[in-house]
């Protein structure tokens, strides 16, 4: 996306809950290979809205205690793709990341 000189990209709050230890797994890869988390997520994101790939929803099975919150920083007007992408789906936004974020370790691995 271009954006003019005089103005800014807005950043706004993505926030999903996925298991602790694929947290780990992510916070990991990107630190050694010099990413930063927000970055990838916006990539990740991107990616799911161009191809429109389907993703399963977040196991339910996954007890409470073994979530934590994953957040990053994407443009605005991302998000509100993503939102709208989301409810086209009718997917969960916490599900998609999830799933994104899966995909990527493993195949990072």
């Amino acid at each position: 996306m271009i954006v003019a000189p005089n103005e800014t990209r807005k950043y706004v709050v993505v926030k999903g809950i996925i298991p602790k230890s694929l947290k780990i797994e992510f916070k990991v890869f990107c630190v050694r290979n010099n990413f930063e988390m927000s970055e990838v997520l916006e990539i990740l994101i991107q990616q799911w809205i161009q191809t429109g790939l389907p993703i399963d929803e977040l196991p339910s099975n996954i007890p409470d205690e073994e979530l934590e919150e994953i957040k990053g920083y994407i443009p605005k007007n991302l998000k509100e793709q993503f939102k709208f992408c989301c409810k086209q789906k009718q997917i969960t936004m916490r599900s998609i990341l999830y799933a994104l974020i899966t995909k990527y370790v493993e195949q990072s691995s």
